[in-house]
């Protein structure tokens, strides 16, 4: 396999209420892919079904070990995807309001940064061009 980038953006998210590093992974992947529209990307690279392209997300926020990694990719409607998450994003201090029932357990909320790469199997896009020509 002979993956290509095709596709890099990157994006922020924060759980304000919660303290729920999940949710605010989930918000940084949404808020990469919001700005990314892969018009083109299957006629040009002949790629069957949009499934066929890897998506491999890098998620840096406050307490990595407790991210739901399959509830973060959720946020992905296609391709193969993977994910790693680090060590990073923020803790920083807000408003703690128990009584209105948000989930806050603190005044800190969670800051996560995503990068979502697209890629494709160049072999794949060249034999799918060669057949075509």
């Amino acid at each position: 396999m002979n993956l290509k980038k095709f596709v890099v953006e990157v994006g922020m998210g924060v759980d304000q209420h919660g303290q729920d590093p999940t949710n605010a992974a989930q918000k940084a992947v949404k808020n990469a892919i919001a700005r990314s529209c892969l018009a083109g990307l299957l006629e040009v690279t002949r790629l069957d079904d949009a499934n066929q392209m890897f998506v491999d997300v890098l998620i840096a926020c406050p307490h990595p070990d407790r991210v739901d990694t399959e509830k973060v990719l959720q946020a992905l409607p296609f391709g193969q995807k993977q994910i790693k998450v680090v060590e990073g994003g923020m803790i920083a201090r807000c408003i703690y309001l128990p009584e209105l029932e948000l989930g806050d357990t603190s005044d800190e909320f969670f800051v996560a940064n995503a990068s979502v790469t697209v890629s494709v199997d160049m072999d794949h896009v060249l034999e799918a061009w060669r057949e075509e020509l």
